[in-house]
């Protein structure tokens, strides 16, 4: 018989928030993402700064910039970033995401 409290972890539904914790990073010192910053001045619509489920990007002062250690490498940034100017390579051997829990 389950007790109350294994019952409402059991039915809890993790937030996205919850979920980005179970993702592990080993960061490497050389970023992955690059941004060329001139193609990027002339965006209009940033939709890096809404598609990427890690908010790895930030705009700072008119400048997009990336905190790549975040990156969970779906690679929804390069595909949404229409004038090219993110150029997304995987990580490094032996960096990156390691999923946990599937």
């Amino acid at each position: 018989m389950k007790t109350l409290e294994q019952e409402n972890k059991q039915n809890k539904k993790l937030s996205i928030e919850d979920k980005l914790f179970l993702v592990k990073n080993k960061k490497d010192k050389i970023s992955h993402i690059t941004i060329n910053k001139k193609i990027c001045k002339k965006c209009q619509h940033k939709a890096c700064l809404i598609v990427c489920p890690a908010k790895s990007y930030e705009e700072n002062h008119g400048t997009i910039e990336v905190a790549y250690e975040n990156c969970l490498e779906c690679g929804s940034c390069r595909v949404i970033c229409t004038d090219g100017a993110i150029k997304w390579e995987n990580p490094r051997g032996g960096f990156g995401v390691r999923f946990k829990n599937g």
